[in-house]
């Protein structure tokens, strides 16, 4: 008998708790009261090539007017977006819910990572959710052609969203003045911290790829291509005055002794030259530190001439090299 009536009071509990719990989460999303005013999409803007080739972002501004919106239900459960085309439904978003409970002024973006038929009229429609509204109502809103970028890169795209989203965030200030969204920097106008990067991020996922302009730390991809190296570019430096007089005057020079033009120009002004600036500052100063600069930038001015040669300006700056590695490591014990 006792047992039974363990059982009775056990089952009693539960069924407490279990009307309990039905009750709390019957509170917890009373049904949403109609819009204090109609519905709207406005600033329709349609990107691509943002991330990928073939994507596309669709994104601009909404307002769901509510004079008391701490009162209903979150947006994202009350409201939904959806993408519409000839042959139906899309792509379908929610508000992201940030200012006023997701509620009057926002942002909403729809992204595409590849199959987005491009030109082609599109209706965004902004629907009542029919758990939460027991007579669920739609507004229609369609995408102008004049949304469409005409930019076909990366960079231009990129650049257009950077600018556009800036405007919308200018927009999100006015509703909401005590919030900043914006902030100056060296590099331009940017996301203020936290609110302005927490609410765009949110609202358009992967958006520091798709404009990292509009962020202070900027992603950076690296290049890991195996450079090769040519000597390309001390080609063109010795070939500086072929077909010149320079060239005519150097070359016979170079003829009587037997020698290469930038041999011997460097023998005859590059030598002593360096050499004269190390014995000066070594006995005026003590020191051979200036006259190796002075050297170099001496060695380095004949080269782009043509007039010294190229593996012995290496191998100079190999030892230079190791005699700073030596001043830096040893000399100073």
């Amino acid at each position: 008998m006792s047992k039974l009536k363990k059982l009775l009071v056990t089952s009693e509990v539960a069924v407490i708790l279990l009307c309990l719990i039905t009750g709390v989460a019957v509170l917890a999303a009373p049904p949403a009261d109609p819009p204090d005013g109609t519905p709207t999409i406005n600033n329709v803007k349609v990107n691509r090539y943002l991330l990928k080739e073939g994507d596309v972002l669709i994104y601009g501004d909404y307002d769901i007017p509510y004079d008391y919106p701490e009162t209903q239900p979150p947006a994202d459960s009350a409201y939904i977006f959806r993408l519409i085309d000839d042959d139906g439904e899309v792509g379908i978003i929610t508000p992201f819910v940030y200012f006023d409970n997701g509620y009057n002024k926002g942002v909403f973006a729809f992204y595409f990572e590849s199959g987005f038929e491009w030109g082609s009229p599109h209706i965004v429609r902004i629907s009542q959710n029919p758990a939460v509204f027991e007579t669920p109502e739609s507004w229609d809103y369609g995408i102008t052609p004049s949304a469409y970028t005409t930019a076909c890169t990366h960079e231009d795209n990129s650049m257009q969203l950077t600018l556009n989203i800036i405007t919308a965030a200018k927009r999100m200030k006015t509703a909401y003045p005590d919030y900043t969204f914006l902030e100056p920097s060296a590099g331009g106008t940017i996301f203020s911290s936290p609110t302005g990067e927490n609410y765009f991020r949110g609202v358009i996922y992967g958006i520091q790829a798709m404009a990292p302009y509009l962020f202070l730390v900027q992603p950076v991809i690296a290049d890991l291509e195996a450079r090769e190296w040519t000597t390309d570019e001390w080609d063109e430096y010795a070939e500086r005055f072929t077909g010149t007089w320079v060239e005519e005057d150097t070359e016979a020079t170079a003829e009587q002794f037997g020698m290469t033009t930038p041999g011997i120009m460097a023998l005859i002004f590059v030598l002593p030259i360096s050499l004269g600036a190390i014995i000066t500052t070594s006995i005026k100063f003590r020191r051979i530190e200036p006259g190796l600069v002075f050297a170099i930038l001496v060695m380095t001015g004949s080269l782009l001439m043509g007039w010294f040669p190229g593996a012995v300006y290496a191998i100079i700056l190999q030892f230079m090299a190791i005699y700073i590695a030596y001043l830096w490591f040893y000399s100073r014990g």
